[in-house]
C-alpha cells in the first residue's frame, strides 16, 4: 500500500507539473500571437508611406525592441527579407515545369560565398551541391552531388529535387557542417519563388554588404562594397540613379541584371518574437509577403534555451 501511494503522489505530481508547464506555454504563445499581430499591423500602417519606413533610419531598423507582461517580457523585431540571397533562385522554371540551373544566380551565389571568406573550391562545390538539391535532373553538375552521392555516403535520403521550403534545409547538402551554415545562414533565405529578390539599398545593414559584392558577381570588392553603404546618405537614396550615379560604378560595365538586383522597395518582411515568460523561454518566427496587404508565408513557434 505505500508503494502504490508513494506511484499514486508520483504520478499526481508529474501531473500537476505537466499541467502547469501547459499553461506557461499556452499562455506564452498567445503573447506570442498578440506580438505578431501588433507587428504585422504596424507594418501594414508604415508600408503606406513607404518612403519614410524604407530608409535607413528608420525607427524599426534600429534593432529589438523589449516590452514588460506580467512575469516576464516580449523581445520583438522585424526584419527586412528582401535582404538576403534568395535560395531558390539558384534554379529556374522551364515551360515543361522542370526546375534547371541558372548560371547568373550561380556566380553570384559563389560570390558570396568566397564574400563571407569561404574558399574558392569550398564555395563551388556548396554552389554544385544546392543546384543539384534543387534541379530536377538525377545529373550531376561538376563538384555536385545527386542520389547516387548520397546513396555511396551512407545517407537515407535523396535531393529534394524542388524548391526548399526553408533555409535550414542547407545542412542536408553533402559538405555542409553546422560551421559552415553557421557563416551562411546570416545572409541567405528561402521564398517561395525562383526570382532573384531585389536588395534594398536604403534598408541595408552594414554587415550584410556581402549581398552587394555577390550581386555584382565579385566585380564590386568587400571594401568598395562596405564604402558605399558608409557613405549612403542618412535618409536614404532618394531615386536609383543617384545610386548608379557612385564614382565606384563609373569604371564598371552596369547591365540591366545588375539594375534589376538593388532597387528601393520590400515586398517581404521577417517578423521575431522571444517570450520570457514564467521562467520558460519561446520564440516566434515569421515570414509576410507585402504587395498591397501583408501576407503570411511560414511560421515556427516554439521553447528554446
Amino acid at each position: 500500500m505505500s508503494s502504490l501511494a508513494m506511484a499514486l503522489v508520483t504520478d499526481l505530481r508529474f501531473s500537476m507539473r505537466r499541467s502547469a508547464n501547459l499553461e506557461v506555454r499556452d499562455q506564452a504563445y498567445w503573447y506570442a500571437m498578440g506580438a505578431r499581430e501588433f507587428a504585422e499591423i504596424s507594418i501594414e500602417r508604415a508600408m503606406q508611406a513607404p518612403d519614410d519606413m524604407l530608409r535607413p533610419d528608420a525607427d524599426w531598423l534600429s534593432g529589438q525592441r523589449v516590452f514588460p507582461i506580467n512575469d516576464g517580457q516580449l523581445v520583438g523585431r522585424v526584419r527586412d527579407a528582401s535582404n538576403c540571397f534568395n535560395l531558390n533562385s539558384l534554379v529556374s522554371i522551364e515551360a515543361n515545369g522542370l526546375l534547371v540551373g541558372d548560371p547568373l544566380q550561380q556566380r553570384r551565389f559563389d560570390a558570396l560565398l568566397q564574400a563571407i571568406g569561404l574558399p574558392v573550391q569550398q564555395s563551388a562545390t556548396i554552389t554544385a551541391e544546392l543546384v543539384d538539391w534543387l534541379d530536377s535532373d538525377q545529373r550531376p553538375v561538376i563538384s555536385g552531388a545527386e542520389d547516387d552521392s548520397y546513396a555511396r555516403a551512407g545517407r537515407h535520403y535523396r535531393t529534394g529535387n524542388t524548391l526548399l521550403a526553408e533555409r535550414e534545409e542547407l545542412l542536408a547538402l553533402a559538405s555542409m557542417t553546422p560551421r559552415l551554415y553557421s557563416e551562411i545562414a546570416p545572409f541567405v533565405c528561402a521564398h517561395p519563388v525562383v526570382d532573384n529578390v531585389p536588395l534594398n539599398i536604403n534598408t541595408m545593414q552594414f554587415d550584410q554588404a556581402p549581398l552587394l559584392v555577390a550581386m555584382f558577381e565579385g566585380e564590386l570588392s568587400r571594401t568598395t562594397a562596405d564604402a558605399l553603404l558608409i557613405e549612403r546618405p542618412q535618409t536614404g537614396f532618394d531615386a536609383m540613379q543617384v545610386f548608379w550615379e557612385q564614382d565606384v560604378f563609373e569604371a564598371m560595365e552596369i547591365e540591366s541584371h545588375h539594375r534589376q538586383a538593388v532597387g528601393r522597395t520590400s515586398e517581404y518582411f521577417q517578423i521575431e518574437v522571444d517570450v520570457l515568460y514564467a521562467g520558460a523561454r519561446f520564440r516566434l518566427s515569421e515570414m509576410v509577403e507585402w504587395r498591397g496587404g501583408i501576407r503570411r508565408l511560414t511560421q515556427r513557434y516554439g521553447s528554446f534555451s
